[in-house]
């Protein structure tokens, strides 16, 4: 094992189909874009400050 003591598991195990794991992430960033919640956090990324990510286009 190449981390012993630490337990791995599926994202199955926590009710997201493995195979939906990339369009959950796209869908949670989206959610954090439309409701201005910043998704760039200093706590996880290490960044200067918090930011919300992405741009919103309206057509016309």
């Amino acid at each position: 094992s190449l981390l012993p003591g630490i337990a791995v598991k599926s994202t199955g195990d926590y009710g997201i189909n493995p195979d939906a794991v990339e369009a959950v992430t796209f869908a949670w960033l989206a959610r954090q874009r439309l409701e201005n919640i910043p998704a760039k956090l200093p706590s996880v990324t290490g960044a200067g400050k918090a930011a919300v990510l992405g741009a919103i286009y309206e057509p016309g």
